[in-house]
């Protein structure tokens, strides 16, 4: 007797699902400007949004205003004239009765009051700003240590009060994009330890209107062009190496339209940072695009390197890093420095930007502070920071012109992550998000694996995030409890604020899975407990989780009027930067998935080999 595995739903039709009962109870009610509808969490992963639902006999513009605890606080926005008004509320506190004020183009106005439970997330324990410089926004941090309960990505007004969150296990960076909406990561894996399927575009409540499905995954970071279309920090083949290819992709198809392989730009060996290794070597974590040059900037943790190339044709153009234990014919690539006072090269460094001015500006993590072992500094003396380089690519000179955080010392100091933010000259966000101590003491172990690898209570995550202008700091707020990727000033409602109702969608591809050699196999019975397999049939994929040893041969076989065999890769990969801990690290736990593309339709029966050995999973799954 077969067990046929039953589909699970993709969030975006569960959000869809929502979103038709609520409009279904709305429309079947009698619902008024006096007495609307009110539906909390409508998109399921933000308990911090709701919907508002009513309608008037005549079209009239509505302000929704939700009422903060002071009224620098309020959050609020005009929508357009319509008769029936379906309105999002973003800025809701938890733990607290919120009000919501709705006021109609005539001047009448009516309130609903909307409680929120207490949520489980990490809070600001200082928040020092004022209301005068950081008015209605709110500064987004994005999580690097789900693992810990409590820490998910969370948005902080000026009073400290987390005004926006997100209850899914993601991370990255999140970005506004042009049309209002957000620029996030998807929340399903595709290869551990934290790569992603692809992209989404969401708004404020969560409701995703487009995940962009990339065959390589996504990491990190996106770029989004002039023109719509999409940078993506991807993979190409994750067995040979991870993090060094980016991928152009189409903003209403999600067709890959360009991809670059650093591994023809530059070579995978010399120049090597502290955590470099053979399968990571570049570990690039940020995509900027430069339309003055046209050219593509990315920064390579693992060699402690920005680059840049050409976007035509992938020709090197220039790297900005210290050329200590660089091969010599890269050598003429890098910059002499020409700095008139302090100057520092930056090690294993993010979030690298091109400002209007051609200027280079980094997160410097400083971590070793050194090419070569002998000369590492000790992370208790040790600091991160902001830094802005001027750069001559025609005399290859380079200057440094700005700098915050080295004065602050280990205080400051994140051995990987953060990001930094150009607002206008002069007028900078710095944010170290990585900062970790244990049993008091800094360190250079990453705080994501250091929840893999001590007991917690001897440790201290936090986050710090500086915002200045003209040199005066404005805007500082500690986070503690965990890590966080980067910081983002946003606003919650804009001039494009709107919610387009309807289903959103699944755009890209996530490639057709790689097929092995027919094998037949002595049967064996029913598959071991001691492999822990775990099946799931997504809308666009079958998952399999399960434990075995590494280097074990494992061979997946879909068995139906024709049949279908996938190896499983069982190789372990050093991990030298883990930048997110979704969960605890097991180098027996593997993960693999066979894409429902290029499959006919039809019913299978599920097999697993294991060394020779065929077992039955007892699952049908029907394509």
């Amino acid at each position: 007797m077969r067990t046929e595995l039953q589909e699970t739903k993709h969030l975006i039709t569960e959000q869809y699902e929502s979103e038709q009962a609520f409009l279904k109870a709305f429309r079947e009610g009698n619902y008024t400007f006096d007495k609307p509808y009110v539906k909390a969490n409508p998109y399921l992963i933000n308990p911090l949004a709701a919907v508002v639902c009513f309608t008037t006999e005549t079209e009239t513009a509505v302000t929704l205003t939700v009422k903060g605890k002071t009224p620098e606080a309020d959050m609020g926005h005009t929508f357009p004239a319509a008769k029936e008004h379906v309105l999002p509320v973003y800025g809701l506190y938890d733990d607290y009765e919120n009000t919501i004020e709705l006021k109609l183009a005539d001047g009448r106005v009516s309130e609903v009051k909307l409680a929120v439970e207490e949520q489980n997330i990490n809070r600001a324990s200082l928040m020092e700003t004022t209301p005068d410089y950081f008015g209605h926004d709110v500064m987004f941090i994005s999580a690097t240590t789900p693992l810990i309960e409590s820490c998910r990505s969370i948005a902080v007004d000026y009073a400290g009060d987390v005004r926006w969150m997100n209850t899914n296990l993601q991370s990255w960076d999140i970005k506004k994009a042009e049309n209002g909406r957000l620029l996030y990561t998807s929340h399903r894996t595709v290869e551990k330890p934290y790569y992603t399927i692809g992209i989404c575009e969401l708004d404020m409540s969560g409701k995703i209107y487009k995940e962009y499905r990339l065959p390589g995954g996504f990491h990190h970071d996106v770029f989004e062009m002039e023109n719509g279309h999409l940078l993506c920090a991807s993979d190409l083949d994750f067995e040979d190496s991870v993090e060094d290819y980016v991928v152009e992709v189409d903003r209403e198809t999600g067709k890959i339209l360009k991809s670059w392989d650093l591994r023809e730009i530059l070579p995978r060996e010399g120049g090597d940072a502290g955590d470099w290794n053979h399968h990571d070597w570049f570990h690039n974590n940020a995509v900027w695009y430069d339309k003055p040059t046209d050219s593509i900037t990315m920064s390579g943790r693992h060699k402690d390197a920005v680059i840049n190339f050409d976007y035509d044709t992938g020709k090197l153009n220039w790297i900005l890093g210290d050329p200590e234990t660089w091969p010599e014919d890269y050598q003429k690539y890098f910059f002499k420095n020409v700095t008139k006072g302090d100057f520092d090269w930056q090690y294993e460094q993010h979030a690298a930007s091109i400002l209007p001015n051609g200027d280079v500006f980094l997160f410097d993590n400083g971590t070793y502070r050194a090419k070569k072992e002998e000369n590492r500094v000790q992370p208790g003396d040790n600091f991160s920071r902001g830094v802005i380089y001027r750069i001559d690519t025609d005399k290859m000179e380079i200057e440094q012109v700005w700098e915050y955080g080295k004065e602050r010392g280990a205080e400051f100091y994140s051995p990987y992550i953060c990001n930094t933010e150009y607002y206008a000259d002069g007028h900078y966000m710095v944010h170290s998000g990585g900062i970790a101590t244990y049993r008091g003491e800094h360190t250079d172990v990453l705080g994501a694996s250091l929840l893999n690898s001590y007991p917690h209570v001897h440790l201290r995550l936090w986050s710090e995030t500086v915002e200045l202008l003209n040199d005066e700091v404005k805007f500082r707020m500690i986070v503690e409890g965990g890590n966080y990727y980067r910081a983002r000033r946003l606003s919650l409602y804009d001039e494009q604020t709107n919610l387009v109702l309807g289903k959103g969608q699944l755009l890209g591809s996530l490639g057709v899975s790689s097929e092995f050699m027919k094998v037949n196999f002595k049967d064996a019975g029913e598959v071991p407990a001691v492999h822990e397999l775990k099946m799931e049939l997504e809308e666009d994929r079958l998952a399999f989780r399960a434990m075995f040893r590494e280097g074990s041969e494992v061979i997946v076989e879909l068995r139906g009027d024709k049949d279908h065999f996938y190896n499983v890769p069982t190789e372990v990969h050093d991990v030298t930067a883990a930048c997110v801990a979704f969960e605890e690290e097991n180098d027996n736990d593997f993960q693999f998935y066979i894409h429902r593309e290029g499959l006919e339709g039809g019913q299978y029966d599920v097999y697993l080999d294991v060394d020779g050995k065929r077992y039955d999973t007892g699952y049908t799954v029907r394509m």
